[in-house]
């Protein structure tokens, strides 16, 4: 498989990935449990070999995983994508909608599961999961509820613990009440910012000019897409939910593979190493010189990431 580098990427991303996601692609929604829309993609090659439920990250949308997709599409796999809420063309946005709000994660799991039932489960084949960073986190806590939907699962640099800057416990139990008694759930977060059009890829998680620019362009376009900052609701629901989820991971029995990006300022490594004691069954990579998003690091370790999928992919499906 030929991976795309810094100098061809945006030419393809706007012309043979462009005609295929026009002439392959679909796109459709569901209706969840609260009435909550959730926007999704979908492409079947004629030899399908598997089909991969997507679940992104934080403040992502679909054109983040063009390039994925479409290798996995060209490799013979199929491809769910679901729109987390909140991001994306799916509902439940608040009214400042570059601000990402969640009252827990069981909102995500209980979407994701309905998408399951009513969607994926409809279509014959292997179900592999894929999922990246706060996608990571709702993963592991579908996994340990459900874990005979998915054969399989990737988790590329999973929200397994955030990094909180050094604030202790008590201090984070305090921020919780205060932000209860006060109902300031909805509210912008310590430390997050509203969308400003800025491009700030020296300091985001990606190392990649060419595919950092290619959303960007999208952000810009689309106010949809324009999600940026956590509200104190998202913040304190991914707190609790990554404690859960590493206190129950016990109970995962899916074959992981887990990508670590060794350059991670968001997901505390601590996260890694407890989670990864109480699955034994986990294939684990680190790449010690990557930022959080992995698919968007250096051609050298997006290489060596992308073999390592596939070829774990044959073994696992």
């Amino acid at each position: 498989m030929k991976l795309l580098g810094e100098d061809d990427f945006t030419e393809a991303m706007n012309g043979s990935c462009r005609k295929w996601r026009e002439g392959s692609v679909k796109n459709d929604f569901i209706t969840s449990f609260d009435g909550t829309k959730i926007n999704y993609y979908y492409a079947f090659p004629e030899q399908m070999k598997a089909i991969i439920v997507m679940f992104h990250g934080f403040c992502e949308f679909w054109g983040k995983y063009h390039e994925m997709a479409w290798y996995f599409y060209s490799q013979g796999y199929g491809f769910f994508f679901p729109e987390m809420r909140g991001h994306g063309l799916s509902g439940g946005k608040l009214t400042e909608k570059d601000l990402v709000h969640v009252k827990n994660y069981d909102q995500y799991v209980s979407d994701m599961k309905l998408f399951y039932d009513k969607v994926v489960s409809k279509r014959e084949g292997t179900k592999i999961l894929f999922a990246h960073s706060m996608g990571g986190a709702v993963a592991a806590i579908y996994l340990e509820n459900y874990p005979s939907d998915y054969k399989a699962a990737i988790l590329s640099s999973p929200m397994l613990r955030l990094k909180t800057g050094g604030i202790s416990p008590a201090k984070i139990n305090l921020l919780r009440l205060y932000v209860h008694l006060f109902h300031k759930e909805k509210q912008l977060s310590v430390g997050q910012h509203h969308f400003d059009g800025v491009n700030v890829f020296e300091t985001s998680s990606c190392q990649s000019k060419a595919r950092y620019d290619y959303l960007f362009g999208q952000r810009l376009a689309d106010e949809e897409y324009q999600t940026y900052g956590a509200t104190f609701g998202w913040s304190l629901a991914s707190l609790s939910a990554t404690k859960e989820l590493i206190k129950n991971a016990g109970s995962i029995s899916t074959p992981l593979l887990v990508f670590e990006a060794g350059n991670d300022h968001l997901v505390d490594p601590t996260g890694y190493t407890d989670f990864l004691a109480k699955v034994p069954q986990a294939e684990h990579i680190k790449y010690e010189t990557s930022k959080h998003e992995i698919f968007n690091s250096t051609d050298d370790v997006r290489a060596d990431y992308y073999k390592h999928i596939f070829d774990w992919l044959k073994q696992n499906v």
